[in-house]
């Protein structure tokens, strides 16, 4: 009798495998999403848990903003990862469509006065801490199996 649970127990989870692989790229996409959401409220990259490199704040006078948040163009630059980012079979490409995008994550040359460099504020790119939020879900993912 024991051995009809065991393989009972066994067909659920071979079914129940692929099912949850399949959607781990949209898991991976949305925690990626919102890492740089957090990125942007916290205006700084999270390279390791719970620590920022923060972004270069903004030279002008007057009242403190949230560097590239509440202006027109951060906001657009914001949702623009939500427009172009992908989850593919295997993997997800974070991209925006934006064209200042590039320039404000890597800190590259930007078309204002000749040999001005725009100060790197990433959003997006290499972090354990974003590995270690998309490992949890899976791993969480993964004891709901043996449930």
């Amino acid at each position: 009798m024991a051995n009809n649970a065991f393989f009972r127990k066994l067909a659920e989870i071979q079914r129940r495998v692929p099912q949850v692989a399949k959607r781990l790229p949209a898991v991976a996409k949305r925690e990626g999403l919102q890492f740089i959401a957090d990125n942007f409220k916290n205006e700084g990259f999270e390279k390791k848990q719970g620590s920022y490199d923060k972004w270069e704040k903004k030279k002008k006078k007057g009242a403190r903003k949230k560097i590239l948040v509440g202006e027109k163009r951060g906001t657009r630059l914001k949702k623009s990862w939500h427009e172009g980012t992908v989850a593919k079979a295997t993997s997800v490409e974070f991209t925006s469509q934006l064209p200042y995008a590039e320039v404000h994550n890597e800190g590259l040359e930007a078309g204002r006065s000749p040999g001005f460099t725009m100060p790197e504020r990433k959003m997006i790119g290499p972090s354990e801490a974003l590995d270690k939020r998309i490992e949890g879900k899976f791993d969480r993912m993964a004891e709901d199996i043996y449930k």
